[in-house]
This record gives C-alpha cells, sequence and structure tokens, in this order.
C-alpha cells in the first residue's frame, strides 16, 4: 500500500506531455520575438565575415539602422517564432521523456541525473527538434540577413516553397549537419553544465540564501555561455551554408570548414561570437 502511494505520487510529480509542450511552445515563442534583433546582429556579422568585411556590434547595427530601420531588426522573427514554437514543444517533451527514462533505467541515489546522463538527455531532445526543425532555420536565417545578394521572401510559407522549388527539397535541408552539430553539443553541454552548477549552488552556503529564481538564472547564464563559446563554429559553418552567399559557403560541412580555414583563418569561426550570441542562448535556454 505505501508502495502503491509512493509511486502514485511519482507519478503526479511528473508532467503531462501536453503541458510540457505548451509552455514550452509559448515561452519559445515569446521569448525569440524578444530578443530577435540578437540573431539578426549574429547572422549579419558571420555573413560579412565571411565577405571579407569586418564590424564590431555597434558598427553592424549602426549598418542595420541604416539600412531596414528599427523594423529592420526584427527581420525573421516569423520563421523564429515558428521554429522555436514548434521546436521547443518537441524538445520539451523530448527532455521530459528521456529524463524520466534514465532516471528509471540508471535510478540514483540523489535523484539527480550524472554528468554524461545530463549531456546526453539535453543533446538528443535538442537534435531532434533541431533536425525536424531544420527547414525553417534555414528560412530564418536567409530573413534575418537582408544583406547584399540576400534574397526576399513575402512569408515563411512562401519561402518554403520558393526553395523546395529552386532548390529541390534537399535544398530545405541545407545545413542540417551543422544545425544539429551546433544545437545538440549545445545542449547537451548547456543541461550538463546547468544541472552541476544548480545542485552546487543551492547545496552551497550563499545558494541557500538565495531565491530559486536567482539560483536558476545565474547557473543558466553561465551554462549558457560556456556552450556557445564551445559550439560556436559549427554555427558559423551552418550560417555561411544556408545563406549560400556567392564564394563563401561549399556543398558540406567539411568542405566549408575547410574553405573558412583557408581563405579567412580560425578566427572566422568565431564570427559573431560576442555578447549578443550568450545572451541569447541564456534568454532562451533559462526561461
Amino acid at each position: 500500500m505505501g508502495s502503491s502511494g509512493s509511486e502514485k505520487g511519482s507519478a503526479n510529480k511528473r508532467p503531462p506531455a501536453l503541458a510540457s509542450a505548451v509552455s514550452g511552445a509559448l515561452s519559445g515563442a515569446v521569448i525569440s520575438a524578444c530578443v530577435q534583433p540578437l540573431d539578426v546582429l549574429r547572422t549579419r556579422m558571420q555573413a560579412d565575415v565571411a565577405m571579407g568585411v569586418n564590424r564590431n556590434v555597434a558598427q553592424t547595427l549602426e549598418v542595420l539602422l541604416q539600412e531596414g530601420g528599427v523594423r529592420g531588426m526584427w527581420r525573421g522573427t516569423g520563421p523564429t517564432v515558428v521554429r522555436l514554437a514548434i521546436g521547443a514543444g518537441i524538445n520539451f517533451v523530448a527532455l521530459e521523456n528521456l529524463k524520466h527514462f534514465m532516471l528509471d533505467v540508471l535510478p540514483h541515489a540523489s535523484g539527480q541525473l550524472g554528468y554524461f546522463q545530463a549531456a546526453a538527455v539535453g543533446g538528443l531532445a535538442r537534435a531532434m527538434s533541431a533536425a525536424v526543425m531544420s527547414p525553417v532555420t534555414l528560412v530564418k536565417t536567409r530573413m534575418e540577413y537582408g544583406g547584399p545578394n540576400h534574397i526576399s521572401y513575402k512569408n515563411t510559407a512562401h519561402a518554403l516553397a520558393t526553395i523546395a522549388h529552386q532548390e529541390g527539397p534537399r535544398g530545405l535541408f541545407r545545413g542540417l549537419w551543422p544545425t544539429v552539430l551546433t544545437n545538440a553539443p549545445f545542449s547537451a553541454l548547456y543541461y550538463m553544465l546547468y544541472t552541476k552548477l544548480k545542485g552546487a549552488m543551492s547545496d552551497s552556503a550563499a545558494g541557500e540564501q538565495l531565491p530559486p529564481t536567482a539560483v536558476n538564472f545565474v547557473s543558466g547564464v553561465c551554462a549558457a555561455t560556456a556552450a556557445t563559446l564551445l559550439t560556436q563554429p559549427s554555427d558559423v559553418v551552418r550560417t555561411r551554408m544556408q545563406l549560400g552567399l556567392p564564394g563563401t559557403a561549399q556543398s558540406n560541412a567539411i568542405s566549408t570548414l575547410g574553405h573558412i580555414m583557408k581563405s579567412s583563418g580560425p578566427n572566422a569561426l568565431l564570427a559573431g561570437e560576442s555578447w549578443c550570441s550568450c545572451w541569447w542562448n541564456a534568454a532562451l535556454d533559462v526561461c
């Protein structure tokens, strides 16, 4: 009887998959719309470096405002919201189910995931959502750019239809592997670091004096910053492949990486790596 009550209490603690999907989708959509200018900045900085133009954040922001005004800073919001609303829903459901699976199969006395378990759960969940939403990520990147040789689309649906018609169905998945190799390791690193930092802070004397929200926020920002820095090179490769600007990308990720190293040097792999990238990822993963 006691065992039955314990199982019932454990089941009640587990959030329904639908609730996880809805909460993840809504939070992802709202946050993405708020911080969209940061992603526009990052995309433009990476594209500029690909074409041999080096600007810092302030200079890039000035150029963007001259080209499209304040409204232009929200280019690509449509596909961004679609991608994160649906992607966050997929990620939340996968994350919850994978986490409970890991804890059921390999239970821990503390009831917490280990380092590698946390990394595997976060990485697999993000890889699934990134792969499914790769065509929308392609549209988002192209609509955000808006610089020389950019392609204009009316909206997300028009972009998907145009790309499928002009480049074939395979074209919709241009940059798939760099997309997955940016998102999966990022989430694996983030979730692993966040889980451990949060646990360490909560158990410390200083952490006990802080409200749970502050502990979550500090842990999330630190984890997101570290994960962003480590996965930035694959994000640069993804941007170049998806934009397809003349002379800046090759047919696959390995060739594109080699082209970047040969034409621009190792520093180009950190293009767009700044506070805007770190805070963008922190905002999405902390909330």
